[in-house]
């Protein structure tokens, strides 16, 4: 077993994303080979452009805030605390945080990606 203790993971920004900081809390650094977890924050303003994860489904879990889902520049979700989204491999999506409060989720990404930042 492995323990993640809060604030402890590497804290970066992954490609094709701006302005927002991404915590690793699982991955294959920690030990976990076969899943990616992380903890986004977004602040008013940042997010993402569209991308694409050919080979990996990810799940978007929100803890705080509110988090619009975009694909190809069209709102096509808006979630708030409690409210999961799956992104399918091959889904475009792009996410944004258009409020004052932060936004925070948890994204749970299976295969990992190859690289993340």
């Amino acid at each position: 077993m492995k323990v993640y203790r809060k604030g402890s993971g590497e804290e970066y920004t992954p490609f094709n994303h701006f302005e927002m900081t991404t915590q690793a809390i699982f991955n294959k650094s920690t030990g976990s080979d076969k899943v990616n977890v992380t903890l986004s924050t977004l602040k008013k303003g940042t997010g993402s452009s569209d991308e694409v994860h050919e080979h990996s489904d990810q799940v978007f879990y929100m803890i705080q805030g509110e988090l619009l889902i975009y694909a190809k520049g069209e709102l096509k979700e808006r979630l708030t605390k409690g409210d999961a989204i799956l992104v399918k491999a091959g889904d475009v999506h792009a996410v944004k945080n258009e409020k004052d409060e932060d936004c925070v989720y948890c994204a749970i990404t299976v295969p990992p990606l190859e690289a993340t930042h």
